[in-house]
């Protein structure tokens, strides 16, 4: 692994953005593909190790993918017979929505992947896939590697537990439509990550399928077949988050190109969040601008349970905010790539920057920067703790990222790009 020491911000900047497209968005476009009798076309799939792990193992699947220089061609539908066996390398995302498509196939499917998200469970979606008739073989700890066997049969409803991840949903809702019967799916527990479950249902409407909400707690799926045809992926708001909030605490100007305000993406809302802040936003059909302050204000306590990717972000930029910073709704950030509670409160204590940290919340007073110690970043195999530590060490030019190419995961040029606002 190659250190990467985070160029300081010392004048403000005036940049655009073209961001990556949304892996959130990308990733279900391609499992529906899988599903899928008529070509696809997909363009704006980022590209980043996520997407290619998913690539990947839809051709493992016997999806037929043809690249150009900026799409993708898809041609399916999946093989259900064949035994096959996956590498999901470190996509949590992408690991939940092939559980969904190994479930519809009669075939075995052996998903596996690296040590970090071998440890993180999957036992929410395992058991639902146990209890409708699916053979599951899989650690104790409902982690990787898993062997299933379908098909799954369901009568008319199942139940799940919402309470560690949506994409435990997101799998399922992917995959119902190929049941040709009404499903409808009950959520048990305290439902965290919302606005991802509402990004899957946009995606599936957009590809012919009707789904939707009954009620706070229960979802419905028609039994309809995905479309094909020519599908464009937007940019993707959570990597957005960054260049906003190093727009924000630098008094300066950036244009997101390809993100605007008919986003159904939840992460879009940190940009009122910036507002807050005191930044002024302007947001059109394809693109936002964010233009920092000159003076901060003070955010005071927010809750962040839509918006669970963002939240690291607006961590890594609490010494820098004015007054004491309380953001609650974090349970869901301990299941994620690392845990993104308690491993950003360890590198910041190294810094010598005290936090709180409970199960859910995260608070801290205004720092002084100048007692800020120098540090190498552990990353924890983590992208999004390179690059939201980034705009604290925009800030402080004292930090050094153990892995300059963690980034890769979703956002390969993040560096270049964040080298547009320190070299302008």
């Amino acid at each position: 692994m190659t250190t990467y020491a985070i160029p300081p911000i010392t004048q403000p900047f005036e940049i655009e953005i073209n961001l990556p497209g949304s892996k959130s968005i990308a990733l279900r476009q391609l499992a529906m593909s899988a599903l899928t009798e008529e070509p696809t076309v997909l363009a704006g799939v980022p590209e980043c190790d996520d997407a290619d792990a998913m690539i990947e193992a839809l051709q493992v699947l016997g999806v037929s993918v043809e690249a150009t220089n900026d799409t993708l061609r898809l041609t399916g539908p999946m093989d259900f017979e064949a035994d096959v066996r996956i590498n999901a390398r470190m996509s949590g995302a992408s690991t939940r929505l092939l559980l969904g498509l190994a479930a519809l196939r009669s075939g075995s499917t052996t998903i596996d992947g690296h040590e970090s998200l071998r440890a993180r469970t999957n036992t929410p979606m395992l058991d639902v896939l146990v209890q409708h008739g699916c053979e599951v073989s899989a650690p104790d700890s409902g982690g990787l590697p898993t062997t299933i066997r379908g098909p799954i049969t369901i009568n008319d409803h199942i139940e799940i537990d919402g309470s560690i991840s949506s994409q435990y949903i997101t799998g399922l809702l992917c995959a119902l439509p190929q049941l040709k019967q009404r499903t409808e799916i009950k959520i048990t527990g305290e439902l965290v990550s919302r606005p991802y479950i509402d990004i899957t249902l946009n995606e599936m409407r957009r590809r012919g399928v009707t789904a939707g909400w009954l009620s706070e707690d229960t979802l419905y799926v028609e039994p309809e077949s995905y479309v094909g045809g020519h599908h464009v992926v937007e940019g993707d708001a959570t990597a957005a988050t960054y260049f906003a909030g190093l727009a924000t605490l630098h008094r300066s100007k950036v244009r997101l190109n390809n993100l605007g305000e008919a986003s159904c993406q939840g992460d879009y809302a940190f940009m009122d969040i910036m507002r807050d802040l005191g930044a002024e936003v302007e947001k059109s059909k394809g693109s936002t601008i964010i233009k920092g302050p000159e003076r901060l204000s003070p955010l005071g306590e927010l809750d962040m349970t839509k918006m669970p990717d963002a939240a690291l972000t607006l961590i890594a930029m609490s010494p820098i905010l004015p007054g004491t910073t309380r953001i609650t709704g974090l349970s869901s950030l301990h299941h994620k790539e690392c845990d993104r509670l308690e491993c950003p409160a360890k590198e910041l204590r190294e810094m010598g920057i005290s936090s709180n940290v409970t199960e859910d919340t995260f608070s801290m007073h205004t720092q002084d920067l100048s007692n800020i110690t120098a540090h190498e970043l552990t990353t924890y195999h983590d992208h999004r703790m390179a690059m939201a530590f980034s705009l604290l060490g925009s800030q402080t030019g004292l930090l050094t990222i153990d892995d300059e190419r963690v980034v890769d995961k979703t956002y390969p040029n993040y560096w270049q790009d964040y080298a547009k606002a320190a070299d302008a």
